[in-house]
């Protein structure tokens, strides 16, 4: 079997090296609207027809702020009616309302032997549920045990992070997108991000680039990679965006 599954989008998964890898964590994280989730469907929708014809796999999806969508995953996959219903069975949902449930729940996914896991919004009940140090604490360990079932069950797992506000502390102000790209670049701090990059073997940061084209870019933080990669939001998922809109 291969070590990478295509995530359907030629340019992020050349930016990946072939796409998301087994055995490994992919942290994907960036501004609200970039298609954080968007790309979370176009992966569960690929690697489920990629599975399709072995009966025990599972592709798991966990929610954790109610952002899964089936008609979309629908919509994403290719084939006629009956197809599609075969997709959706082999997407297990997993629906976290705690940090609690998240812990808990990853305990029971193992057992299935899963070999795709996609968790949108990894951190966010942590901030909730937690404060201070333990938040971090709890979050690392969390992170810890998917790092080592990634390694053990050679499991793609993929995570998603949102972007903390930034604040320039010498001068007291908050940072705004009118700023030079320069500047808001070096605010665009993940949630928690030094307690998730410590467990996560790739990083990909998604950005705007024109929201009236449908016009985004992806970069490669971790390994770093000075290539980046442009997509678009489509009916068929996250997609290659062609040139001329590049341009």
């Amino acid at each position: 079997m291969s070590h990478v599954l295509p995530t359907g989008c030629r340019a992020i998964d050349n930016l990946l090296g072939g796409g998301i890898h087994f055995g490994m964590v992919t942290d994907i994280y960036g501004e609200s609207g970039a298609g954080k989730s968007q790309l979370c469907f176009t992966i569960c929708a690929r690697s489920a027809e990629y599975f399709r014809n072995i009966s025990h796999v599972r592709v798991v999806f966990v929610d954790t702020g109610g952002t899964f969508r089936p008609e979309r995953i629908r919509e994403i996959a290719i084939g006629d009616e009956k197809s599609e219903s075969d997709i959706l069975e082999k997407i297990l949902l997993v629906r976290s309302f705690s940090s609690t449930d998240q812990i808990n729940s990853f305990k029971r996914i193992a057992n299935i032997n899963p070999r795709v896991i996609v968790i949108d919004g990894v951190a966010s009940l942590f901030t909730t549920g937690y404060q201070g140090a333990a938040r971090h604490l709890a979050l690392m360990k969390y992170l810890h045990e998917l790092a080592l079932a990634a390694i053990n069950l050679r499991c793609a797992i993929v995570i998603t992070n949102m972007i903390r506000a930034g604040t320039n502390q010498a001068k007291g102000f908050k940072i705004t997108a009118n700023q030079n790209t320069k500047t808001q670049l070096s605010t665009e701090k993940e949630l928690m991000d030094r307690s998730v990059s410590i467990y996560a073997h790739m990083k990909l940061i998604l950005r705007t680039v024109r929201m009236d084209k449908s016009l985004f870019k992806a970069s490669l933080l971790q390994p770093l990679s000075h290539h980046e990669a442009y997509y678009t939001i489509t009916t068929r998922g996250v997609t290659d965006c062609p040139m001329k809109d590049v341009l």
